[in-house]
């Protein structure tokens, strides 16, 4: 299910402000349960299982330490402990479905979404620039592991030779950073990235049904916010 980008950026707001304050989750136990999952209910619709993975054991690991720091709750240690651990719980959601939307979304997609809610462009372009840059410089991470790899290179050797390591892991990352950064100014320019000038796009993302539906939930918490504030 393709959801566009606009709904999802919605959604990581409401779902990161909504757990991050709180006060729905103690008033709604299921329905901040709800809030809590959501962003791993709509990766399995994408087939997101890294993020699942990623998600269920930083809140596995949350909840089991929550459990020990309350077996110890005279202890400064153990209230620290349980502190730390009921931030992740709360900051979590936020964060993974705001990984959700940006792991989900074509360059493309993001740009023409932005420009339907009529975002300026001197917010679009250094949006699209930084996410190309981040992605460029991710995938030359990689090729650099490989090659350290192929010279045998790699962590489990870091204790014997740490320094070769860092300096074969960093010293060419550093050096293609500036170049990288030149390149991809370059492609936003080719591209037809400019300030107050009409471009196409090949994006064909619209509203659809569970989109409307997906808004529909967001406006609902909204709402339920709203009327806890209140009363």
């Amino acid at each position: 299910m393709k959801i566009d980008f606009r709904t999802k950026l919605f959604l990581t707001i409401i779902i990161g402000l909504s757990a991050t304050e709180g006060s729905i989750g103690m008033n709604y136990k299921y329905l901040g349960i709800l809030l809590a999952i959501f962003p791993y209910l709509l990766a399995i619709l994408d087939k997101k299982w890294s993020l699942i993975g990623k998600g269920l054991f930083y809140t596995g690991i949350a909840v089991v330490g929550q459990i020990v720091a309350s077996k110890y709750p005279n202890s400064y240690l153990g209230m620290v402990f349980n502190l730390y651990c009921g931030i992740i719980l709360r900051i979590l959601p936020g964060v993974m479905m705001g990984y959700y939307t940006v792991s989900t979304t074509k360059m493309s997609d993001l740009v023409y979404s932005l420009k339907k809610i009529k975002f300026p462009d001197y917010i679009i372009i250094p949006i699209s620039v930084m996410f190309r840059f981040f992605y460029s410089i991710k995938e030359d991470y990689k090729i650099i592991g490989e090659a350290m790899y192929m010279h045998g290179l790699t962590m489990k050797n870091f204790f014997k030779n740490p320094a070769k390591i860092l300096e074969y892991r960093f010293v060419p990352l550093l050096m293609i950073v500036s170049q990288t950064a030149d390149n991809v100014a370059i492609s936003a320019m080719t591209r037809g990235m400019k300030m107050n000038k009409e471009r196409s796009s090949i994006s064909s993302a619209r509203l659809k049904t569970a989109d409307y539906v997906l808004l529909s939930f967001g406006i609902c918490i909204i709402i339920l916010f709203i009327r806890i504030k209140i009363c």
